[in-house]
């Protein structure tokens, strides 16, 4: 009787059928003595059992095939999954008893006919040949599993996401049409413009998430490294979470001890990276909850540990927690939102810089905790809470003369869009001159001079980088030195750095932030300013 001996694997084993005498159990000796996994079976019924189980490979003596064996194998094999084609080897007693196999078996099913008195070192070597070929077809059932389940994690993403755009869209749509109904004096007017803009962001970012694990994907993500005290980047964090802190009434305790704790590193990305793993914290922490942050240096390492006394994470789940696109609870019934992106783009930045992340969770309702190991620095720097940036700053009058009586080009084909940014450009002072085509801003740079031009990339006919690129050609009178900014949903790498080939001398991403472009209107414009 087929019997399993611990630590084989099912799928690995040969087994024999060979009914007469004591061929069975001398081919398994032999086998066994070099490395094989081999098991004999008694009789047809108990082989087809144990192939329902799992088999390298079968080796049948042909006399095993009497009465109607051969169709009852031949029924079994054609059951096999797509991937599979178990190899059997037939073992003919002469030469013409091989001939009637071949024309009896025929392509019934994958078998090697070989005749008897065989030596071992051939038996040994067919049989290894044929356990390969069945490894390759473990492979291809593993890609497919891999495949099977990528289109199931896509299919299901794409739901999540459709439902992730929808229900803040859902928000916003509602209360603009409150607050044009007939009753919208009865509303609060602020409070629904505050619903909108949260909702707005949160659809910002979503999208910003998206094309983030694009730009990893492809490859086209960039670090600007510097040495910063990582103290500092990870307090950032905490302020900007910090509100979200209080209203939870979560309790937040640090551990930074007293030593400058320098990495080298991009701050930008490395905040964003805390801020996922402390919104990841607050999220599926219950109000009254705790947090804990530790910082230290250990064995030339930096490493911060945000531990939570949250909902935790399922034994089963934890591989798989940093996974694009993988999420704890997929059901309609999951009490928090998201894509399942934040995790996977923490680890992402990590490894850009050099670190790790781990998490370790002792299950549901138990907590969970994030390391994050990064290479440290050792040079002394004294904390700077100077908030410089090296950039001019402008006190309020200032800036209110600096914008005042600015001559914009707004080029923009989106009807809506390009109303809003006039009103808003107007509102600080500026005069807009808002245009929907390249060539019509071709022509207000000749003729009307503007101080600052500020484009959409996506225009019909010709686009924003054609529209640039004829403009630089102009002589400095007819504004071919006019200071440009290219507004647009185009925010690859490739893109921005496209922008700046062509002529632009900023790019922003939309949806638009007003006051970075207010900003950088200030310092275009302060630039092109002759000295005095």
């Amino acid at each position: 009787m087929a019997t399993k001996t611990e630590g084989e694997n099912l799928e690995d084993r040969v087994l024999v059928l060979m009914p007469t005498g004591r061929d069975a159990s001398l081919v398994c000796s032999t086998l066994r003595g070099s490395g094989i996994s081999a098991e004999a079976c008694l009789d047809s019924d108990e082989l087809k059992a144990e192939i329902e189980k799992g088999a390298g490979a079968v080796l049948l003596a042909e006399e095993a095939l009497k009465d109607d064996v051969l169709e009852q194998l031949t029924a079994l094999f054609n059951r096999q999954p797509i991937w599979s084609d178990i190899p059997v080897v037939l073992f003919a007693g002469n030469g013409q008893s091989a001939e009637t196999l071949l024309q009896t078996v025929g392509t019934r099913f994958n078998a090697t006919i070989v005749e008897r008195p065989i030596r071992v070192t051939i038996l040994i070597s067919a049989v290894r040949g044929v356990l390969r070929a069945r490894q390759r077809q473990y492979q291809t059932r593993d890609l497919l599993n891999q495949l099977e389940q990528a289109d199931r994690q896509k299919d299901l993403f794409l739901a999540t996401l459709s439902h992730e755009l929808r229900t803040p869209l859902n928000s916003m749509m509602g209360w603009i049409q409150l607050l044009r109904g007939e009753t919208s004096k009865q509303i609060d007017i602020k409070y629904g413009l505050d619903v909108i803009e949260r909702n707005a962001k949160a659809q910002s970012e979503l999208i910003s998430d998206i094309l983030f694990v694009s730009q990893v994907i492809t490859g086209k993500l960039t670090l600007n490294k510097e040495k910063i005290d990582l103290i500092s980047v990870v307090q950032a964090a905490i302020d900007v979470v910090h509100p979200s802190i209080e209203a939870k009434k979560i309790k937040l305790q640090t551990f930074f001890g007293s030593d400058i704790c320098q990495i080298e590193g991009d701050p930008d990305r490395l905040q964003q990276v805390f801020l996922n793993l402390f919104s990841n914290a607050i999220k599926f922490t219950p109000e009254g909850g705790r947090v804990e942050v530790r910082i230290g240096i250990e064995d030339s390492q930096a490493n911060v540990e945000i531990k939570d006394t949250g909902q935790g994470i399922k034994p089963e789940f934890l591989p798989f927690v940093f996974e694009r696109f993988r999420q704890a609870d997929n059901s309609y019934t999951r009490q928090v939102g998201g894509l399942g992106l934040g995790l996977a783009i923490v680890r992402h930045l990590i490894e850009m810089h050099g670190g790790s992340v781990g998490v370790k969770s002792e299950g549901e309702n138990k907590g969970a905790a994030f390391t994050v190991t990064l290479p440290a620095c050792f040079e002394q720097k004294t904390h700077d809470h100077s908030g410089g940036n090296g950039n001019r700053t402008y006190n309020r009058s200032d800036s209110e003369a600096i914008l005042k009586g600015i001559r914009v080009l707004l080029v923009e084909d989106n009807e809506d869009s390009r109303d809003m940014l006039k009103i808003m450009l107007e509102q600080h002072g500026m005069e807009a001159v808002a245009v929907d085509s390249a060539a019509e801003a071709l022509s207000a740079v000749r003729h009307n001079q503007p101080d600052i031009l500020i484009s959409d990339v996506g225009l019909p006919g010709e686009d924003g980088y054609e529209l640039i690129s004829k403009i630089r050609k102009l002589p400095p009178e007819q504004g071919g030195e006019i200071p440009a900014v290219a507004l647009t949903g185009y925010v690859s790498l490739q893109d921005r750095v496209r922008a700046f080939e062509v002529g632009y001398q900023e790019h922003l991403s939309k949806p638009v932030d007003m006051e970075k472009l207010l900003e950088l209107v200030k310092i275009l414009v302060v630039r092109r300013e002759p000295a005095v």
